[in-house]
């Protein structure tokens, strides 16, 4: 038979278990909750819209795909080494996959020249963009030095021949701020998407 101070003794020591079970408890739901990955920060790119747009009655009727080649299917902002490795920016997305935010790039850049008007069904004149190149390049210390696009196009309008364009842009980085990253974007789509106006 135990005696009051024994069974007070026990007591406190399930009590004191208890309170630590319980911390380490509290402390394993909290790692849960942190994380030290950077928040995911989302980025926007704008339609290129600065040409004069043209004093049409009836534009193109067109109809727009774009397409990535492998690798390139993501909302992240990749990146490629100078040894050939892609991989992306941590904390840092588009804010569409890519094959859906270039098609609603290309599409309001094309419409906004009042050349073209964009349809989903099957219309005489056809434009397919397949983006081959997306990417900030970086140096052998992984800094980023410049971001490119480069992007195979054939367009084809009733019973002409297909014509086979390629673009290319390349923007050099001087800061690796993300901010400044996605600015190179923004001027190197601007100046594809500018050339494909001038070449259609």
């Amino acid at each position: 038979m135990w005696s009051n101070s024994q069974a007070m003794n026990i007591s406190r020591k399930l009590f004191f278990s208890g309170l630590v079970i319980l911390a380490l408890g509290l402390n394993a739901c909290s790692g849960l909750t942190k994380s030290d990955k950077p928040a995911m920060k989302t980025w926007w790119l704008e339609p290129y819209t600065e040409m004069t747009p043209a004093n049409l009655t009836d534009p193109v009727l067109l109809n727009v795909s774009v397409t990535v080649v492998p690798g390139l299917d993501t909302d992240r902002i990749l990146t490629l080494s100078d040894k050939a490795e892609l991989n992306h920016f941590s904390g840092a997305s588009w804010a569409d996959d890519l094959p859906e935010l270039l098609t609603s790039l290309s599409v309001r850049s094309l419409e906004s020249s009042g050349r073209f008007e964009a349809v989903s069904a099957l219309e005489l004149c056809h434009l397919d963009l397949e983006i081959q190149e997306f990417f900030a390049q970086l140096d052998s210390s992984g800094q980023a030095n410049a971001v490119r696009i480069a992007v195979a196009v054939q367009y084809q309008c009733e019973e002409a021949d297909s014509v086979p364009l390629r673009l290319n842009a390349s923007i050099s980085v001087h800061d690796n701020r993300m901010s400044e990253i996605v600015a190179a974007f923004q001027q190197a789509l601007d100046n594809v998407m500018r050339d494909l106006l001038r070449k259609l």
